[in-house]
């Protein structure tokens, strides 16, 4: 060990920082920490260093120094051991957790990624941290479950958050995102039902990219529920529409005939540069040939 430490020790700093990037957390400061003062200034200000709270990492050495945490078992009273953390991954979320979510502990947060398979009970709490500028340096989210919120006065705004990625949500929520978020750059979410837009149009000037799933939506397909989420933000430079059908000839007869958005997006959508409509097609194994030659002709005919 000593032999390759010497070794180690005539490399450049940049090399040196490179192969830490392979080393996990615990064997990194396990391994080198408090070796020499050089090693320790190269470790310190490293930003790949991950902690996994079923990784059974227990080096506290390395706490103070954490860049990413990731929770998917429970932990006690534990994030303020972790005072440099600029991102979160939550995989198990808890009542006692969401207690420490706040900006004394978490000053640095940046990344939040809440992915949890557990019933959200908790989530209106969450969600009124998050919009709220709790974490006032939070550019990047993800949510994996929205519910409206209980007022539409429940949440502030998160002026810093420019990066935001919900599944299911209706046109009430999409309405608090926009109001909440007034910076916010890139939206993707799931729209699983037809939630036409009951309130007034908020205008959101700062969007510039929008990812709209759904793959869920019912044939046949009501495009003027879209009209309105368009048209509160007029400055997309990218939209992408993902969606799927269980197809028939008939229904390969309606696509004949289909505009593919293009009024709607001619009419709201005048900065527009990049446009992508993935369609994922359902087909009946008796209908496979005679439905294929007429999709190639349809597909044919959409590109421009």
């Amino acid at each position: 060990m000593t032999n390759n430490v010497f070794l180690l020790e005539n490399l450049p700093n940049e090399i040196i920082i490179e192969l830490f990037k392979y080393l996990k957390a615990r064997d990194l400061f396990q391994a080198f920490y408090n070796l020499n003062s050089r090693f320790n200034y190269l470790i310190q200000p490293l930003t790949h260093l991950t902690y996994s709270t079923n990784k059974n990492d227990n080096c506290t050495l390395s706490y103070p120094y954490i860049y990413t945490l990731i929770i998917n078992t429970k932990i006690e009273n534990k994030l303020k051991c972790f005072p440099n953390l600029h991102r979160i991954i939550l995989d198990y979320v808890t009542d006692d957790l969401i207690s420490q979510l706040n900006n004394h502990i978490l000053p640095n947060l940046e990344y939040l990624s809440i992915s949890h398979t557990v019933s959200p009970f908790y989530m209106p709490d969450l969600r009124a941290i998050i919009f709220s500028n709790t974490f006032p340096n939070l550019k990047y989210c993800y949510i994996s479950r929205m519910t409206p919120p209980y007022t539409s006065r429940e949440w502030t705004q998160s002026l810093s958050l420019r990066f935001l990625k919900v599944n299911d949500i209706d046109s009430s929520i999409y309405i608090s995102i926009l109001l909440a978020c007034p910076n916010l750059y890139f939206l993707k979410f799931k729209l699983p039902i037809k939630s036409k837009i009951q309130s007034n149009i908020v205008l959101h000037t700062s969007l510039k990219r929008l990812i709209i799933n759904m793959h869920y939506d019912e044939w046949p397909w009501d495009d003027s529920i879209l009209e309105d989420y368009l048209l509160c933000v007029p400055n997309l430079e990218q939209f992408r529409i993902c969606r799927s059908i269980s197809i028939d000839l008939n229904a390969m007869d309606y696509f004949q005939y289909y505009d593919w958005l293009s009024k709607i997006i001619s009419r709201h959508l005048l900065v527009l540069d990049r446009f992508t409509f993935d369609l994922r097609v359902k087909r009946p194994s008796g209908l496979i040939e005679s439905i294929s030659k007429s999709t190639d002709s349809i597909l044919k005919t959409f590109i421009y």
